[in-house]
């Protein structure tokens, strides 16, 4: 099973919608993390779970949203509410409390994912203003058939792997604080 997760692609629309034809029918879910700068019933966020950013129009998407997706439970936020430019702190207490498999955000529009407390935390970067890569990227999340490994893929829009921020973590395994 895979997701899509992008974020922070201010204003852009073909590419957003490039992403929905390039993967459709091929993930569970499209996830953006805010700062679409777009509004929610448009063409281009169609068929997208979507959060507010700090750049959207305030009331136009959910702060958060909280929703089991296949076999799992995703948090998502924007993260300029949980203050994730200093630290990942309120965003993993936030993620504790909802028990959450897979906690989402955007905001710093840099790309990175590590595990923590259980949990698998996904920045996709910044599809438009990147700031630690050269090109805008999105991520896959994917977990196996056998539901023992996760992996998380960093893409640039043109669909080049960027191997550098991706990673696969063992999942449920006993002690996954560790990992």
């Amino acid at each position: 099973m895979k997701w899509l997760i992008v974020s922070d692609t201010h204003g852009w629309t073909q590419e957003v919608v490039e992403l929905k034809k390039r993967y459709e029918g091929q993930v569970e879910a499209f996830i953006h993390c805010g700062d679409s700068e777009l509004a929610p019933g448009s063409r281009e966020m169609e068929g997208y779970i979507a959060v507010e950013g700090n750049c959207d129009r305030p009331g136009t998407f959910p702060e958060e949203v909280v929703r089991t997706i296949g076999p799992l439970k995703f948090m998502v936020a924007h993260g300029h509410l949980l203050g994730v430019r200093n630290s990942p702190a309120k965003l993993y207490y936030r993620g504790l409390e909802e028990k959450a498999d897979v906690v989402c955000f955007g905001h710093t529009h840099f790309a990175g994912t590590f595990k923590e407390g259980g949990m698998i935390f996904i920045n996709p970067g910044s599809l438009r203003l990147p700031k630690n890569y050269e090109e805008g990227t999105y991520a896959i999340l994917e977990l196996s058939p056998d539901q023992k490994t996760i992996g998380v893929t960093y893409y640039t829009i043109a669909d080049e792997p960027v191997a550098g921020f991706s990673k696969v973590y063992p999942w449920k395994d006993e002690d996954s604080s560790s990992n």
